[in-house]
């Protein structure tokens, strides 16, 4: 008996083993990389919670799930008293966030929330610096809200920022808490059980001297998240901070 391999056959052989293996590679579900939970900003936006909104951004999320995250880490530092540094903090969190919105609007041309969020970003950069500082950021985010409600009129996200610029800005210079009430329903009409959308459109009733539906408004976006501070807050002041 012949006991060595002819060289074709050697041959065939080791190929036969590397494509089962190659085989056996491609389907073994080791080489799959996990599928990742989709974040629920909305959930903790009503159950906030700055260690779990750290954690989900250090597992580097989608892009829009990131700049939510970032918004609202802003807007929890903002008058946050009991962290030291938390002004710092909360500009660092804007300035990467108005970064990661630049991204986005070059990686997804045509679509309305990279704008949207960008607004939103400027305009707490204009609540951190304050007058003077803070009113050039005020200028970039009506840039930003234009070219979103150009490219969706009909985006709650995009009326909603359109909305807090009307409203933050001074009358003379286009402010106007009616005009921002009119984007504040708009966005409410897509978006009825949000409750950001929903207290803003109670503080914008509240300062139009409709002060039943002003409250109840306030009242039912407290309700639907008891735990953040943002909207305890106003329903005891009914005042925006």
């Amino acid at each position: 008996m012949n006991m060595f391999l002819r060289p074709a056959v050697f041959t065939a052989l080791i190929l036969s083993l590397l494509f089962i293996r190659n085989a056996l590679s491609a389907t073994s579900p080791t080489n799959v990389p996990p599928q990742k939970t989709p974040i629920d900003v909305h959930a903790l936006d009503c159950h906030p919670n700055l260690a779990q909104i750290d954690k989900d951004l250090s597992e580097n999320p989608a892009l829009r799930s990131r700049l939510e995250l970032l918004i609202l880490k802003a807007r929890l530092l903002r008058d946050n008293k009991t962290i030291k540094g938390a002004r710092k903090e909360g500009l660092q969190t804007i300035n990467e966030g108005i970064l990661s919105a630049h991204q986005a609007e070059t990686d997804t041309p045509g679509v309305s929330w990279p704008w949207a969020m960008e607004g939103m970003l400027d305009l707490l950069k204009t609540q951190y610096l304050h007058f003077p500082a803070g009113m050039r950021y005020g200028k970039l985010a009506s840039r930003a809200n234009s070219q979103a409600l150009a490219l969706e009129p009909d985006d709650p996200d995009s009326n909603l920022s359109r909305g807090l610029e009307d409203y933050y800005k001074p009358w003379f210079v286009g402010g106007s808490y009616v005009k921002a009430e009119k984007r504040f329903r708009k966005a409410l009409a897509k978006s009825p059980k949000d409750p950001r959308i929903l207290s803003w459109n109670g503080l914008a009733d509240l300062a139009l001297d409709r002060d039943q539906l002003g409250f109840q408004e306030i009242k039912e976006a407290a309700g639907l998240c008891p735990d953040n501070p943002i909207y305890k807050k106003r329903l005891l002041t009914r005042r925006p901070r």
